[in-house]
């Protein structure tokens, strides 16, 4: 059904931590104070199916203002700002049961009400050898990044970094907080599926917790009635000194839940005017203490983590080309899971190769996963891209809305993707994207054993992007 779109509102991003394109220059009378950025952003769902679980309404906006101070010895402040809310009432929060879905990952709130946050105050250093972070933001790491549309996930961290050597980077941090973004809600949920695989494995609008408000991670993966932890102590080292190639390991240690090792190759061969790209990842999880046995949650959750055990593992490849001057890029990936668990993502992470627009389930328990990706650059400022995965039939039980809190798989799952994205050099910070995925869910033509309700969990989606950055 088509959906009315309307007057574009547009929210606002920017990078605190380096000056972006569209930064402004707080220079006066030969002084340096810092600079100011923005970014404008709007979302809209074109059309969609209305089966009530591809999501069929939603129009939104963020806005978003950043400021970098100048260096004092290697000293800056960074702060940034973030605005979300509905478009002038557009978005039905009240669709009809198994008809209609809000797409709750568009919004901070239930009902589409303007929220803010101050996502983004820290203090940075970095010298040629050191380095190192303190206060809220962004956190870039394999288990700590995902991609974001509106309002990202923020941390309350301390991070100290050296680089000892060309090429190599070692680095120690501490997260003690972390600040669910809008789509979270989309992690949970739509992604996820209620499987606590997908980037968050409590829902975050739930009683206890909420979105753009910090809390502490024990309550972030285990539930609002969590006790306290100390946090997740990460350690990484990474290696860019090979030609061609950068090797990176990390180690997560989440206090009596978790602990997690990522270990990834990336090389970029230059080959007849081309690029030549490979890469590898492993992922391994255990639990620690007393793990998951505490998690709060649908029957689902428990279903997969009730018992407190971890004990998961994925594998990667990739290959690919890449055009001369990027005109075109062609990739193909696999994943591979296995172990007696799934992956407790409960911290926005997102490293597998097979991981798409709506579909990470490669963090699923038992999981054989390939996908094609291809890029074309039609003409300067114009790009389509076209990817397909297919993810094979895992053991991790999910939720379907308004079918079962606590569903079976029953097929492998698909997800076709295409996208065009057109930056217009007539309008320097301007950006329009437009996508098309078809998906269908492991947990389709699922029954409920008692109500007899057969679920469609089938996508047929089309949204528009604009973002504006100055």
């Amino acid at each position: 059904m088509l959906r009315q779109f309307g007057l574009l509102a547009m929210g606002l991003s920017t990078a605190v931590a380096s000056t972006s394109a569209g930064a402004y220059e707080l220079k006066f009378d030969g002084n340096d104070y810092g600079t100011l950025s923005a970014r404008l952003r709007a979302m809209t769902i074109l059309t969609a199916k209305d089966n009530g679980w591809d999501p069929s309404s939603g129009s939104s906006y963020s806005v978003m203002a950043g400021y970098r101070s100048p260096a004092w010895n290697g000293v800056r402040f960074n702060a940034a700002a973030y605005l979300n809310g509905d478009i002038f009432g557009a978005t039905d929060f009240d669709p009809n049961i198994r008809e209609g879905r809000t797409a709750r990952g568009m919004f901070l709130t239930d009902d589409g009400a303007q929220k803010g946050q101050l996502t983004n105050v820290n203090v940075t250093f970095d010298s040629d050898k050191i380095y190192g972070f303190g206060g809220r933001g962004q956190v870039a790491s394999p288990l700590t990044t995902n991609t974001y549309n509106l309002v990202p996930n923020s941390y309350t961290a301390l991070i100290v970094g050296a680089r000892p050597v060309k090429g190599l980077d070692i680095s120690l941090g501490q997260i003690t907080q972390m600040s669910f973004g809008t789509r979270a809600m989309t992690d949970w949920g739509f992604i996820g599926e209620g499987t606590g695989t997908g980037g968050a494995s409590q829902q975050p609008n739930q009683n206890g917790l909420g979105q753009a408000s910090f809390f502490n991670l024990g309550q972030i993966a285990l539930g609002p009635d969590a006790d306290n932890i100390a946090g997740m102590t990460i350690a990484s080292v990474r290696y860019a000194g090979l030609p061609h190639t950068k090797v990176g390991l990390w180690n997560y240690y989440v206090q009596d839940i978790a602990n997690s090792v990522y270990f990834d190759v990336d090389a970029k061969i230059p080959l007849s005017g081309m690029k030549l790209a490979l890469g590898a990842q492993y992922l391994r999880q255990d639990d620690v203490g007393d793990g998951t046995e505490n998690i709060q949650g649908i029957p689902a959750i428990q279903a997969n983590f009730g018992n407190g055990e971890l004990d998961y593992n994925l594998f990667g490849l990739q290959a690919g080309l890449i055009g001369p001057k990027k005109k075109w890029t062609a990739h193909v990936m696999w994943n591979q899971s296995d172990g007696d668990t799934a992956f407790l993502n409960a911290f926005g992470g997102d490293p597998a190769f097979t991981s798409s627009i709506f579909s990470r389930n490669a963090y699923r328990q038992d999981v054989s996963a390939w996908g094609l990706r291809a890029s074309y650059a039609i003409m300067p400022g114009l790009r389509f891209m076209a990817a397909y995965f297919d993810y094979g039939q895992s053991e991790t039980r999910g939720a379907v809305p308004n079918v079962s809190p606590n569903a079976e798989p029953t097929s492998d799952a698909t997800e076709l993707d295409l996208v065009l994205v057109w930056k217009p050099k007539q309008v320097k910070g301007l950006a329009l994207k437009t996508f098309y995925v078809n998906r269908t869910s492991e947990y389709d033509d699922f029954v409920n054993p008692r109500s007899g309700i057969k679920a469609d969990a089938t996508m047929s989606h089309w949204r528009l992007i604009a973002t504006y950055s100055f």
